[in-house]
């Protein structure tokens, strides 16, 4: 393939610039990353502006924030510098004690508030010098897996996604309910119910529950009628009002595994409107081959292996 007169003229080093920008966005820091001064960081920033004919970022408050062309530069300049470091790099060396980087790890609600602590532990354990950012999985996620912002994700299994994305079961979850120990419905199965209207807290779940509660539509189905009286995306603030109130909360059993003895469980009824419960990691496909990404995903299916 001809390299066009264009390309010829740029300094790919300013690549390797450009990408740490993007990860920092401050110039002090980038200058510490790559071992330079911050005015070299900053002549490196005016020949990027000056090749692509746009400021790239632009000053904030708390830094540099990217112009909608740099986000558009993003979804294919990072990707292209991830594959050409994995490539020049010798595949069989790849020691995770030696990585010295973030790593991004979407995830589930649900699923994050039961496996994020043991995930991170292990792998400090693997990684010492990493440092693990766990995000919400939202809208924008399944375009931060394709561009690599976003390293891995988790979350229920399948999802309806592009061919730009692979996806792979890796465990099974379930839903019920928590209460609080001598809840009158404690250890009982939903099927027969048919007592008065059941209150109900929800965990708000980001691009998941977000806009509606899935709980009394399931159990609608069922015949049973159910209210939803808290809403709260606060973990521990549902569970103090179930602790001390009749209300019960629908959860995942992995999540409720986590639980302290202070609560008791309630089996969903049996109905086909229930949500999928297989786990499953998902990540760019163009990325799912480097070495860093087969790594996360043992480390993540091993934490599941033993949750």
């Amino acid at each position: 393939m001809l390299l066009s007169n264009q390309f010829k003229r740029l300094d790919l080093n300013l690549l390797k610039v450009l990408v740490v920008l993007i990860e920092v966005q401050n110039t002090r820091k980038a200058a510490q990353i790559l071992y330079t001064s911050q005015p070299s960081i900053s002549r490196s920033l005016q020949k990027l502006r000056h090749y692509f004919d746009d400021e790239l970022f632009i000053r904030s408050q708390h830094g540099l924030a990217p112009t909608a062309k740099l986000n558009d530069l993003k979804q294919t300049v990072l990707p292209a510098m991830q594959q050409l470091a994995y490539t020049l790099e010798p595949q069989d060396d790849f020691n995770p004690a030696l990585l010295d980087e973030g790593v991004n790890i979407a995830i589930n609600g649900f699923i994050a508030n039961s496996i994020s602590a043991q995930l991170t532990h292990y792998l400090f354990q693997q990684a010492p010098n990493i440092k693990v950012n766990i995000l919400d999985w939202s809208k924008l996620t399944l375009e931060q897996l394709v561009s690599g912002e976003i390293d891995i994700g988790v979350n229920y299994y399948p999802l309806e996604l592009s061919k730009q994305v692979y996806q792979k079961q890796i465990a099974k979850d379930g839903f019920l309910f928590v209460c609080r120990q001598g809840h009158p419905l404690a250890g009982t199965l939903l099927n027969d119910y048919q007592g008065p209207s059941l209150d109900l807290a929800s965990l708000v779940v980001s691009d998941w529950n977000d806009t509606i509660a899935i709980a009394p539509t399931v159990l609608a189905s069922a015949g049973i009628s159910a209210e939803v009286k808290v809403r709260s995306s606060y973990l521990h603030s549902l569970l103090a009002i179930v602790k001390d109130s009749d209300v019960l909360f629908p959860c995942s059993k992995l999540l409720a595994q986590s639980l302290s003895h202070e609560f008791a469980l309630l089996a969903f009824p049996d109905t086909p409107t229930m949500p999928v419960s297989e786990v499953g990691i998902t990540m760019g496909r163009k990325h799912r081959n480097q070495p860093k990404m087969r790594w996360l995903e043992s480390c993540i299916s091993e934490v599941f292996s033993h949750s």
